[in-house]
């Protein structure tokens, strides 16, 4: 969501103006490296973060003075033979300095897969050495595993147990599946409220969740529950903030539940961020210090995801990826913020709503970047899936607060960057992978809308569907709420919208149809919130959306 800037004078700070890019690039290239100007761009983390035991001994069995599993396990990026496990050695989660309350040495983790709850029938264990470089997190990524079934995991350090968590396995790539049950969520600002919906997320019969982005929110602030400090920018205040959020119980929860495919929006690095290009406001408005705070960003986050893949040693981080649930459901996750070119049309607003000159329309404007771009139509064309899904984070249908042009839309959303959107469509009319569905996060509403060849022809074919999750607690401007009408009347192809309610997405999906049920918070700033089924649609395989 956009933030309105304060009052500063916005030309100063356009990111159009971002000069000297190129030379913050290169100073980037420095932090990761082991010397360099660029070495004390991260406050002299540079050799921590290119070589995992700087600074740090070895010990075989370490003396913990508490428990270092205060922030849960997790599973991640499932496959038809595996997954990966994770956790962080945290006994003092927020102590000052972002190591957990971790002193600076080489810990061994014993891990442990089983083919039971009780842990009993064992499958796989080993150790996973851990370090301070990578803030003494656990990214143990297993492999040959039995195909399409449940197992269960825990990590030993020491005399400590962490508490148990629940994998599985994916169906093989070419093999029918009945049934996949998943969630999808984004947008947990812990300021503005609790987790219920994550506890009632916990409590379902998952496979699956996918995470859409705003894992964390970089700014300071209080309300419902305060955050640990102000805005951060380095890379031991994101720790900390992974960490306060991650101590959550009903977080966790959901976490030790079923694995999770996770991306990223912009809140895990600055607000509105594209690229390389800040905020407008950003308290990182320089090319060094924002590509800085961008490589400290992206680090903290490969930290606490439970993903695969090294950790990030330069500027870039690839976190596309697919994921197949055997021949039902193929899952392209994308990355709508590393790649794409600057917002257009500065100046024209100081929020992201404003009207579209000729910059939104411009062929060379990039979303997911060309590499990215032609990663995700080849992924679709190769796709024997019934079911095609764009796990993405930003919406994509056209949302026209007042049509036309310049008319009113968000620019920060794919109505920003028109031509980058009609290739995607004109991919989708041209080669017709079999039933696209869009699943999206960041705008803190709900909402279903067909995906149109043409958006502004309702007569034009349509092309898939897009299901628009809410958030798990992230507010919405209360005239987001009063327009809904104004946007009903002015796109067609939108079914139905809600920019009060918060929690998270639940879908069943079969060879024959899609169901997704819209599961509402009565109240975020009630921990032991009720959640109850608010809205369903369906789809037909080779069908539209409908209600349930």
């Amino acid at each position: 969501m956009g933030e309105e800037v304060d009052g500063r004078d916005s030309a100063s700070l356009s990111r159009r103006r971002f000069l000297g890019l190129a030379g913050a690039l290169g100073a980037a290239g420095a932090v990761i490296g082991t010397s360099g100007a660029g070495a004390s761009v991260l406050g002299g983390a540079a050799r921590r973060f290119a070589d995992p035991a700087f600074g740090a001994r070895r010990v075989a069995t370490p003396s913990l003075p508490a428990n270092p599993f205060t922030l849960g396990v997790a599973s991640g990026d499932p496959t038809a033979d595996g997954f990966v496990l994770w956790t962080r050695l945290a006994p003092d989660p927020l102590a000052p300095g972002g190591a957990g309350g971790m002193d600076p040495v080489l810990v061994p983790v014993r891990w442990i897969v089983t083919r039971d709850e009780n842990l009993q029938q064992v499958e796989r264990e080993g150790t996973f050495v851990t370090s301070p470089a990578v803030a003494h997190s656990v990214h143990a990524v297993l492999r040959g595993l039995q195909p399409d079934r449940p197992y269960w995991y825990r990590f030993r350090v020491g005399d400590w147990e962490s508490p148990v968590g629940r994998a599985r396995t994916f169906p093989p790539r070419w093999q029918p599946a009945s049934r996949l049950r998943f969630g999808f969520a984004s947008c947990q600002s812990w300021t503005d409220g609790y987790y219920a919906a994550y506890r009632d997320l916990a409590a379902d019969d998952l496979d699956l969740v996918v995470h859409l982005g705003d894992y964390i929110y970089e700014g300071g602030g209080s309300g419902v529950r305060d955050h640990d400090g102000p805005e951060i920018v380095t890379i031991d205040q994101y720790r900390n903030r992974y960490a306060l959020y991650k101590g959550d119980a009903d977080l966790q929860a959901a976490h030790a539940l079923a694995p999770w495919l996770t991306t990223w929006d912009d809140h895990e690095a600055d607000n509105n961020y594209a690229g390389f290009f800040p905020e407008a406001d950003s308290i990182t408005p320089t090319p060094e210090e924002f590509v800085a705070r961008r490589v400290a960003a992206y680090r903290a986050w490969w930290e606490h995801m439970p993903v695969r893949g090294p950790a990030p040693l330069g500027t870039e981080l690839r976190i596309r990826r697919r994921a197949d649930f055997g021949s039902l459901a193929r899952f392209h996750v994308l990355d709508t913020r590393q790649y794409r070119t600057d917002q257009p049309c500065a100046g024209s607003s100081v929020s992201d709503v404003g009207g579209r000159c000729a910059e939104a329309f411009a062929d060379d404007a990039q979303m997911l970047g060309a590499e990215q771009e032609q990663w995700l139509f080849d992924g679709l064309d190769a796709s024997s899936s019934v079911w095609n899904v764009l796990a993405q984070q930003i919406v994509f249908s056209q949302l026209a607060f007042l049509p036309g042009t310049p008319g009113v839309y968000n620019l920060d959303q794919w109505d920003g960057y028109v031509a980058a959107r009609q290739r995607v469509l004109d991919f989708l009319a041209d080669r017709r992978p079999a039933n696209p569905v869009v699943i999206t996060g960041d705008i803190h509403a709900s909402g279903v809308s067909d995906v149109k060849a043409d958006f502004d022809d309702p007569a034009s074919d349509v092309l898939g569907t897009e299901f628009v999750g809410t958030s798990i607690t992230s507010g919405s401007p209360s005239v987001f709420q009063a327009v809904l009408p104004l946007l009903l009347a002015n796109n067609p192809h939108l079914k139905w919208a809600d920019a009060v309610s918060r929690g998270w997405v639940r879908c069943e999906v079969t060879p024959d149809e899609w169901r997704t049920d819209y599961r509402f918070v009565a109240d975020v700033t009630d921990p032991g919130s009720t959640v109850t089924t608010a809205k369903s649609w369906v789809v037909e395989a080779g069908g539209t959306v409908h209600p349930a």
